[in-house]
């Protein structure tokens, strides 16, 4: 009979001390080696705790001891080079609160560590002093073997490095690796460790800063973020993020008291509140420290019986906060998988073993390099990294709504999250998490989006090549007929009114498909058939990751949902009844167009007067909620019976007439051409 499957911890940080309570839930064997003398030391600044990170804590009974020493985030502001507010909103607690069941809450990173390894009951396992100096992996099947500093020596079935950026772990799986399998390590995950910022952070008391919230001054090439510490405490923790003038490759060394200095002193005139500067901030510091920003995902973080979570596996901008609460996910992804391979009887299946760990490495690989770009994003942006960026974080994000433009793209981070199978589900919200979503998003691999983009652009050339090749002197019977007109007019409209409802979507909030107009105009210029494939292509190359999916797919505007239909009728009757009516002179026929570019600013006006005159739902009731969907259905079905009623009367009246001439003279007018494009590009789309 094989022993008990056992795990060795390396590293007793956030990563390690959780999956130590993980796995103490779920009856597993383990120890813990921490090479400092103490798992909490007074070191480091404020832990921010996110939903998707506090639903897992809450899930193994910590969270509610974490609240006591922490400070919820209630608000969110912003702040100018000059300290002006540019971005306040008072309600972002509860709004989070009630889409993802938890606030943000920050509290100092000795009680974050304190409180998790009070939670674990098994002490004896937890082993202080004791540096990794070496691992031996030994053939499969075997325990691997790890030495340490001082002479001791553990066998374990799976080595668990969560010793930090610094990771010794993560230097023995390479050197095994590249020993026994090389190239089995991408060359990118040995050079692509890159230090774009250095940080200074640090702790005050009673600064002058906003209590109940989170703040953020921006600034050129450097940002600062603030938060309060523990309730009613006066702390208040700080980072001063500064870009390098060169990005550093490679492990960064410590940096020194000088260095820190100098950045303080160079800066110490910034405004980062009302009557604060960082030099002011800095005197009512009673700590402080230098560190370098380092950034890199693994794309391999296993070999053999050796794992890597945490920092030691990726490293995050702290920006976003979610080094802790990825590390937190890592574990529980990390328990579940063990937990899962138990249940089976396949810990000891080496094979078994491997593609489990294989899953575990994709799948965290994603996520956490999604995490890393918008995290990178965020930081160019509040420090102006070019004028683009700084455009953006002065003049167009301050404009946008909160409930549109942040709380998305917070889904975005929080909701592909995992939480654990095997305990308790957490305290759900409106916005549902990974699990809990019926349809898994995907990403779109590159090749079908090639063959998408490939496929709408010969669709774009079908026009022009039908022109080339069919003879256009014969004229149809379909030409000059009114009711083939508003047929493929109503193609048109259909279109252009799915664009408007696509411009009212969070997803697409910050994209060429953003507003209605440019595509419309552009289409009664160059052609509705040429026009369209363009748009799908812009519209698939925003769509191919995963993320997309993520953010909330329903218009944000529910006045403009309202106004849909109303405004259709309205803008669309007297072009339908001139051209019924045969009245299509070149004059009269130009109220199609002006009825395709009255129609998106019409919904604009009647949304604005609507919440003039009545109450309008609006906020997270609206963006992440289903109210907009009938008032779409009634939309796009008055569309569909319109045009259903045209296509029947069309059949009805030309269906002889076409079989005598042929198909291809539904091809040779420029109409028809344009209605057999739009027709097919609709149909693949669909």
């Amino acid at each position: 009979m094989a022993p008990p499957f056992k795990v060795l911890i390396v590293g007793g940080g956030v990563a390690g001390l959780t999956l130590a309570i993980m796995l103490e839930l779920y009856g597993f064997e383990y120890e813990l080696l921490e090479k400092h003398p103490n798992v909490a030391p007074k070191l480091g600044a404020g832990v921010g705790i996110t939903p998707n990170g506090a639903r897992i804590l809450d899930q193994i009974d910590v969270w509610d001891s974490m609240c006591e020493y922490a400070s919820p985030v209630n608000s969110g502001v912003a702040l100018s080079p000059k300290g002006q507010t540019v971005i306040f909103n008072p309600h972002m607690g509860e709004w989070l609160e009630k889409l993802f069941g938890y606030k943000i809450h920050f509290l100092s990173r000795h009680d974050c560590l304190r409180i998790l390894f009070d939670k674990i009951k098994q002490k004896s396992n937890i082993h202080l002093q004791k540096e990794v100096t070496r691992i031996s992996v030994g053939q499969p099947g075997e325990r691997a073997r790890v030495e340490t500093k001082d002479g001791s020596i553990y066998t374990a079935d799976l080595v668990i490095g969560a010793d930090g950026v610094r990771s010794g772990v993560r230097s023995e799986l390479w050197r095994h690796a590249d020993i026994e399998k090389p190239g089995y390590i991408p060359k990118q995950d040995k050079t692509g460790i890159v230090s774009l910022y250095t940080a200074v952070i640090g702790i005050s008391h009673d600064p002058g800063l906003p209590r109940g919230g989170n703040a953020r001054a921006y600034n050129h090439l450097r940002s600062y973020f603030f938060s309060e510490g523990m309730e009613r405490s006066g702390e208040f923790y700080w980072w001063l993020c500064v870009k390098n003038e060169e990005p550093i490759k490679g492990i960064v060394p410590k940096l020194s008291s000088d260095t820190k200095q100098a950045l303080l002193d160079k800066y110490a005139d910034d405004n980062i509140g009302h009557g604060l500067t960082l030099g002011g901030l800095h005197k009512k510091s009673t700590y402080s420290t230098i560190i370098p920003l380092q950034e890199f995902v693994l794309e391999k973080c296993f070999y053999k019986n050796i794992l890597l979570i945490g920092d030691a596996f990726r490293k995050l901008h702290p920006v976003a906060g979610q080094g802790a609460n990825s590390a937190v996910e890592e574990s529980a992804m990390v328990a579940d998988m063990l937990w899962k391979l138990r249940e089976n009887d396949t810990l000891h299946d080496t094979l078994r073993f491997n593609q489990a760990l294989t899953e575990f490495q994709k799948e965290r690989f994603v996520r956490t390099t999604a995490l890393r770009e918008d995290a990178n994003l965020v930081q160019r942006m509040e420090s102006f990294d070019n004028p683009v960026m700084k455009f953006m974080a002065l003049h167009v994000i301050p404009r946008l709504p909160f409930v549109v433009a942040f709380l998305p793209q917070l889904a975005v981070s929080f909701t592909p999250a995992r939480c654990m199978e095997h305990l308790p589900p957490p305290k759900a919200g409106m916005c549902p998490f990974s699990p809990d979503m019926q349809a898994k998003p995907n990403p779109r691999s590159p090749l079908a989006t090639i063959s998408w983009i490939s496929f709408l652009i010969l669709a774009a050339c079908f026009p022009l090549s039908a022109h080339r090749f069919l003879s256009t002197s014969s004229s149809s019977v379909l030409e000059f007929s009114p009711v083939f007109q508003i047929y493929v007019c109503m193609m048109a409209v259909s279109i252009s009114g799915l664009w408007v409802v696509e411009s009212y979507k969070a997803s697409l909030l910050v994209s060429p498909m953003s507003s209605s107009l440019p595509w419309i105009l552009a289409s009664n210029y160059w052609g509705w058939e040429k026009t369209l494939p363009v748009y799908l292509c812009f519209h698939v190359i925003s769509s191919q990751h995963a993320v997309h999916y993520y953010t909330p797919q329903f218009m944000t505007d529910l006045g403009a949902a309202k106004s849909l239909l109303p405004c259709l009728i309205m803008v669309y009757s007297i072009p339908i009844i001139l051209t019924a009516l045969g009245i299509t002179d070149n004059r009269l026929f130009d109220w199609w167009p002006v009825a395709q570019y009255t129609f998106p600013i019409l919904v604009y006006m009647s949304s604005k007067l609507l919440g003039a005159i009545k109450a309008v739902p609006q906020g997270v009731e609206v963006v992440f909620t289903s109210v907009d969907v009938p008032y779409q259905r009634r939309f796009f079905t008055t569309i569909a019976v319109v045009s259903s009623a045209v296509h029947i009367t069309l059949i009805g009246s030309y269906s002889a007439a076409l079989f005598n001439e042929g198909i291809v003279s539904l091809l040779s007018p420029p109409l028809g051409r344009a209605l057999v494009s739009l027709t097919s590009l609709t149909v693949a789309w669909c």
